[in-house]
């Protein structure tokens, strides 16, 4: 007897991917610039910008 195989997120999301190419091009792109965005406004707004001086005077 053999045993089904079960659908895994990552089968679910390559089968959505195959049918949908460029939404799924669209998604990743978003979320790149999304990380992108974050990261420098984490970085310009939170003070690790600044000098090494001044963060060590924070602690």
């Amino acid at each position: 007897m053999a045993k089904s195989k079960t659908v895994t997120l990552r089968d679910r999301l390559g089968a959505w991917q195959a049918a949908h190419p460029v939404l799924a091009d669209v998604a990743v792109g978003a979320g790149v610039a999304i990380a992108l965005v974050g990261t420098f406004v984490f970085v310009t707004f939170s003070g690790f910008g600044a000098s090494a001086e001044f963060i060590y005077n924070q602690f």
